[in-house]
């Protein structure tokens, strides 16, 4: 039997509870830019974890408890440069104009 939209939401709020239970926190709302959400989706398919919240809360709560020698490797991890060419740049142009992949 399909599950009705009501059941489908009151199942979605119940996981949602139970995971801010498990991580001891309360319902915020946090504001990413439409970027870095793409991004931490595709990485959340990609590694197959469907709450990205989940674990970059978790990384950060880690992170924040671990003792200064620990996280010193998180804060000083190296940041690649990134080089775009002129025919990337295009690309990237005409993506952000269109919509579609070349």
């Amino acid at each position: 039997m399909a599950k009705s939209n009501a059941e489908i939401q009151k199942a979605k709020r119940a996981k949602e509870k139970e995971l801010l239970d498990r991580i001891g926190a309360e319902k915020r709302t946090l504001i990413v830019s439409k970027a870095l959400d793409d991004a931490l989706n595709i990485l959340g398919e990609r590694h197959e974890f469907e709450e990205w919240q989940e674990t970059v809360s978790t990384l950060l709560i880690n992170l924040a408890k671990a003792t200064c020698y620990e996280s010193t490797k998180f804060a000083s991890m190296s940041r690649p440069e990134i080089g775009i060419t002129d025919k990337q740049s295009r690309q990237l142009e005409r993506f952000a104009m269109t919509g579609v992949e070349t």
